[in-house]
């Protein structure tokens, strides 16, 4: 274990911030799993980073960076190269009338102190970051790529120059090789990953090869290249992915790590045949980032103890539902975080595999060799697991094997797509499943939406017409003569736009006594909802609301959402 997280383990002993079992347990966790413990601390919900961060400042008596909150100007970020400050994990915030503003996560180091000094000849005003927030704000050296993008872009396809979709094998060997093909690809991943994008699409059009990147949620055009570029590129992503180069007929699947400095990015690929051509999409995954927190995703409340409390329990089910691309998994990966701990075995099949957890048994389906997630889960069973995580509920066979799973005695967490929690009971009726053993299996259903975040730079407090309060009042059945709305004025973090980041909104159901007998008499969907209300759960609707109200979302991507 690093000193920095020793010292972060005796100064949360000595001031007693976090109760003493569970900051021992989390300590064992983190040097049996290799894991910081401040991932381990935040994973579990036992503090917060903020906390974390201040406490650390102080035990180094210097100030605490709040580096999130700076968008750093050009002439301060380059006071030092970005190499230097990578390599010495420490950045320049802000230059005054009283020096110069260096955030370090290891104050201690003074040679690194000393390099500054006789670079600058300023006084240097020392601050503590975590690694975490020096990793955040150093990508602000970044801001290059996004400046420089077309230029780079442009120049390298001049270089490239025009390849024929029918050239040999030798030859797109040769050209996916070519250093400005491979300038290109690495320039769009870095601008990709400089935007927080979560996809990225090639699309071959009739005379260009489009570049689009998923950013919040929301597809947006980057650059047109000229159409016969597009079999490099191409053959560029499949020698990376290790695909077939001179199969242009059939859909191919396949992924890659690309480096950027010390961070790790995996990527998941997604070729298929179009009418022009080969069109590709990348799946951007930050392997190197931190996994979130419940209450990073967005978990509050009686929310997120409902959540706590089901997902510690020895055996039963725990569905996450929602449409494609909701952050289902996300959320799965972050309760497997909580869990994993050496005192249990944890085993997964997915389709795909999204990240890699370390001590977690992962198993990629293959339907071309009859490994569907029936078929896996009925393996898993075999290998002694405490906890199962199965990628989705898609058919009977698989609802079978999972409700026979928790019955024996395990933990089965799962996704499936729903509109609301409610809907879940139905959905499993409808697939085959008995009614009396999903009353004695089931015990919480979480629904969820991704909305997009106001940006915390630029929100301001908004005031809707009377005219839109009447139309909300229709859709909500709280009084909304108190509620506060929100919305983000547009700055240089955000690109205009007003929102940076997603938050979840959730709707928790437990499944108590009452859904029960429900569940028993197959009774509907609004039957469950009413019952499921009446025991306390708040509406997805009511916890957006609730957001609207503390200033992460806006009013519109709430009712988008939810589709009222």
């Amino acid at each position: 274990m690093k000193p920095l997280e020793e010292k972060l383990y005796q100064v949360l002993k000595e001031k007693n911030f976090v109760e003493a079992a569970p900051l021992e347990d989390a300590y064992q966790t983190a040097k049996q799993l290799k894991k910081p413990l401040m991932d381990i601390l935040i994973f579990r919900g036992l503090i917060a980073e903020e906390a974390i961060s201040e406490l650390l400042a102080a035990s180094f008596q210097v100030p605490h960076a709040a580096l999130k909150n700076y968008l750093i100007p050009d002439e301060v970020l380059n006071l030092i190269p970005e190499s230097l400050a990578r390599r010495y994990r420490m950045i320049i915030f802000e230059k005054n009338d009283r020096g110069v503003c260096l955030a370090m996560d290891d104050p201690r180091n003074f040679e690194a102190l000393e390099i500054v000094k006789r670079r600058l000849g300023d006084t240097v005003l020392v601050y503590f970051a975590t690694g975490s927030e020096i990793t955040r704000a150093l990508n602000q050296y970044r801001r290059d790529i996004r400046k420089q993008f077309r230029s780079i872009i442009e120049t390298n396809v001049k270089k490239a120059g025009a390849v024929k979709a029918d050239v040999s094998l030798e030859k797109l060997m040769k050209v996916a090789s070519d250093l400005p093909v491979v300038k290109i690809l690495d320039t769009v991943l870095e601008y990709a990953a400089a935007e927080n994008a979560s996809d990225l699409h090639f699309e071959t059009l009739q005379d260009s090869l489009m570049i689009r990147l998923r950013i919040d949620g929301i597809l947006q055009d980057v650059i047109a290249l000229p159409r016969e570029i597009q079999p490099a590129i191409v053959a560029r992503i499949k020698v990376l992915s290790n695909l077939k180069l001179d199969e242009h007929r059939i859909p191919q699947d396949g992924r890659f790590k690309f480096q950027m400095d010390e961070a790790v990015m995996g990527i998941r690929v997604s070729i298929i045949p179009a009418f022009y051509g080969e069109n590709v999409v990348l799946r951007l995954l930050a392997e190197s980032a931190r996994p979130l927190s419940l209450e990073e995703l967005g978990l509050t409340g009686s929310n997120l103890e409902l959540v706590k409390r089901n997902i510690k329990k020895p055996y039963g089910m725990v569905l996450v539902t929602g449409p494609t691309g909701c952050g289902k998994t996300t959320t799965l990966y972050s309760a497997l975080n909580i869990l994993n701990t050496i005192r249990v075995k944890i085993c997964t099949v997915e389709d795909p595999i999204e990240y890699s957890i370390g001590r977690v048994n992962q198993i990629q389906i293959n339907l071309h060799t009859g490994l569907d997630f029936a078929a896996g889960l009925r393996a898993l069973l075999r290998h002694d697991p405490d906890i199962i995580m199965v990628g989705e509920i898609r058919d009977s066979k698989t609802v079978s094997m999972a409700i026979h799973s928790s019955l024996t005695g395990h933990l089965v967490l799962s996704t499936l797509h729903t509109n609301d929690a409610p809907s879940a009971i139905p959905r499993l009726l409808d697939m085959g499943a008995e009614g009396y053993l999903l009353a004695s299996t089931v015990s919480l259903v979480i629904a969820q939406r991704l909305v997009r975040r106001i940006c915390p730079n630029c929100t301001q407090e908004d005031k809707p017409s009377q005219q839109e309060l009447e139309h909300l009042q229709k859709i909500v059945s709280k009084t909304l003569g108190k509620q506060k709305f929100y919305r983000g004025k547009g700055c240089d973090k955000c690109h205009q736009t007003g929102y940076r980041g997603r938050v979840g909104i959730f709707e928790v159901m437990e499944i108590n006594e009452a859904i029960s007998k429900l569940t028993l008499a197959k009774a509907s969907v609004e039957m469950i909802r009413q019952a499921a209300i009446k025991s306390g759960m708040k509406t997805m609707l009511e916890d957006g609301f609730d957001k609207i109200g503390a200033g992460l979302t806006t009013v519109e991507e709430v009712i988008a959402a939810v589709k009222y």
